[in-house]
């Protein structure tokens, strides 16, 4: 065995030795007595949440997300900045883990399902249509509510439009307080909640000095909301003064949720208060939602009903409520004759306008359209793909200026409004070359400043076309074409009712039927005007369809469908009218331009007119 051990070799017998004395140390054990000092648990968060902060240096762009491109948060993005919120929760998620609550089958209920909580994810941030009007939206607005209690105790404030056309509103809202808390109360959802009401118009009015939770009282403050005749809405100094009054408030420790709802069927007049709004919103956490109407496509004015105390009410009353994007990027351009634009005029693309969805959507709010207009509507996964950018003015104003195209396009909707184009007089009396000349010169009188601004329109639009390839996004592509296709087509044709005029009043032709006194201009596919003229024709029709083609379903295809919808040239057709028995009111006439005494003679017959209340001011 002895001469085994020789045989050895050194590095073994140092490994068996290392091994013993390794065993030998792990059986040794010494306990020390360690006293640690204590440390104070803080909360992070809550620091963040109460540290002042100098937004002196922070650029307007600096808002704005992740500083990518995109015009609203996307789904994941959303479902991040929910779970950012959610951080002081941590503790409580790893208690439930380790020893975790069963949940009563009867409370399930309570438990927002998959579904609910996709909608909260893929809703905030973005415009909403609330089925069901008002009440649909206040379903929603206790939905809210709800999950936002889920959370933490909140503040409600809601804000009231003090015009007078939201009086109905202001009244279906108050009426449903009593539901949407009782609902609340019945899920157990109403220990934390504070309630607060102001109304805003030239100047912002606390109705509720210190918020409530009595629910009669806030039903009692929104239907004592006293009328604002200003005709001015400052909404966003309304929500920056609410917001800065209450952004500390709480009634007991720990984080609280604050929610502001705006209720109102206007844009806002202050829309240079919009950032600073915003800075301040998100600052403290702040949610904004709107109860709104839908934008008008495209242009500033909208139309809403007015009813009056006695209960008398006022149509079509026009009040501001867009455009959905920060500029707008649609002529302000009549069609042709009239005609049915009113549905044209009064046509929503689905989207709030621009000041309050990018407040909404920048504190992680929700603009919910409560009312569309009465014009086309159109499919909302369609007009997806063309969202206004809801980035900041000043971002916008820079890429605007950096682009011909888009600051030619810009420019040509601010330039010019042409809201009510002259309708030609087309029926031209013909008695005897006298009257017929009479008559042309007249009908050529408005014409003359309507192709003037026409001009106006079209210098502005061609120092962009050398940039029009650039317009990578959608919603430019479609307006800087439709602009151009539509304003081509009207000069067209209005050079060619100028040239067919002055044809026939330099040379009238004659009647080709014994007894016919009428000439009648009428739309026709034949071009006669000469070979430059058509090369704009087809140039017209060509953008117009392209639009159509390119863009469909969309409220810019629907423009292009109306102009394209008359044919660009013209003809002259004759016919027959009696005369005396027009001028004695026992036949119809066709349309025409009346001489100076015939006018005359028919206005001494028409009754006078019965009294209409003036429009209140909105």
């Amino acid at each position: 065995m002895n001469a085994t051990r020789r045989d050895w070799p050194a590095w073994a017998i140092s490994l068996v030795v290392n091994l013993l004395i390794l065993f030998v140390l792990h059986n040794i054990v010494h306990e020390i007595a360690w006293e640690r000092e204590a440390a104070a648990i803080t909360s992070v968060v809550d620091d963040l949440a109460e540290r002042e902060y100098n937004f002196a240096d922070v650029s307007v762009s600096d808002l704005v997300g992740n500083g990518g491109d995109s015009f609203a948060l996307t789904p994941s993005m959303q479902a991040a900045t929910m779970q950012g919120e959610n951080r002081d929760k941590l503790q409580q998620d790893m208690e439930e883990l380790v020893a975790p609550t069963f949940v009563d089958f009867s409370e399930m209920a309570d438990i927002p399902l998959q579904d609910e909580l996709a909608a909260a994810f893929e809703n905030r941030g973005q415009t909403d249509h609330a089925l069901g009007g008002v009440e649909g939206a206040m379903d929603r607005i206790a939905f809210e509510i709800a999950m936002s209690l889920k959370e933490r105790q909140t503040l409600v404030l809601w804000l009231f439009d003090a015009s007078g056309s939201l009086r109905d509103r202001r009244d279906s809202i108050a009426e449903r307080f009593e539901t949407v808390y009782k609902q609340l109360e019945t899920r157990g959802k109403t220990e934390g909640l504070y309630t607060a009401v102001a109304s805003f118009g030239q100047a912002t009015r606390l109705l509720t000095p210190d918020p409530l939770t009595d629910v009669k009282d806030l039903v009692t403050a929104v239907h004592n909301v006293e009328i604002d005749e200003s005709g001015v809405e400052n909404i966003f100094g309304a929500v920056h003064q609410t917001a800065d009054k209450w952004k500390r408030f709480r009634k007991s420790e720990g984080r609280w949720n604050k929610m502001v709802f705006i209720v109102t069927d206007e844009r806002g007049d202050d829309i240079e208060k919009l950032e600073e709004a915003i800075t301040l919103c998100k600052r403290f956490g702040i949610r904004v939602y709107t109860v709104g109407n839908a934008a008008i496509f495209g242009r500033r004015e909208g139309f809403v009903d007015y009813r009056e105390e006695d209960g008398y009410v006022h149509r079509n009353i026009v009040v501001d409520q867009g455009p959905e994007s920060a500029y707008p990027h649609q002529l302000r351009l009549a069609y042709w004759g009239g005609g049915d634009d009113f549905r044209l005029r009064r046509m929503s693309a689905g989207y709030g306008p621009y000041g309050l969805t990018r407040l909404c959507a920048e504190t992680g709010g929700v603009f919910f359209i409560t009312e569309e207009n009465k014009g086309y509507r159109f499919d909302r996964a369609v007009m997806r793909d063309y969202t206004p950018d809801y980035r900041p003015i000043r971002t916008l104003d820079q890429e605007i200026r950096q682009n011909p195209a888009k600051a030619a396009l810009v420019q040509a909707a601010n330039a010019v409004a042409i809201d009510d184009a002259p309708i030609p007089e087309l029926s031209f009396r013909a008695d005897d070359d006298t009257i017929l000349r009479q008559q042309i010169t007249e009908a050529q009188k408005p014409l003359a400043d309507f192709q003037y601004h026409l001009d106006k329109l079209y210098g502005f639009l061609e120092r962009g076309t050398v940039a029009r390839e650039s317009l990578t996004e959608p919603r430019w592509r479609a307006g800087f074409d439709l602009a151009m296709g539509r304003v081509l087509a009207m000069r067209v044709r209005a050079y060619g009712y100028n040239v067919m005029l002055a044809n026939m009043k330099s040379e009238p032709r004659s009647f080709g039927t014994e007894g016919n006194n009428l000439w009648r201009l009428v739309p026709s596919e034949t071009i006669e005007t000469g070979p430059s003229v058509r090369k704009f024709a087809e140039q017209a029709k060509t953008l117009l369809k392209g639009v159509i083609d390119d863009h469909a379903g969309t409220p810019w295809a629907a423009l292009a469908e109306r102009e394209l919808r008359q044919p660009l040239g013209w003809e002259w057709q004759e016919g027959r009218i009696d005369i005396e028995a027009i001028l004695a009111g026992t036949e119809d006439a066709p349309p025409r331009l009346l001489l100076a005494e015939e006018r005359n003679r028919l206005d001494e017959k028409r009754p006078e007119p019965s009294p209409v209340r003036a429009p209140p001011k909105l």
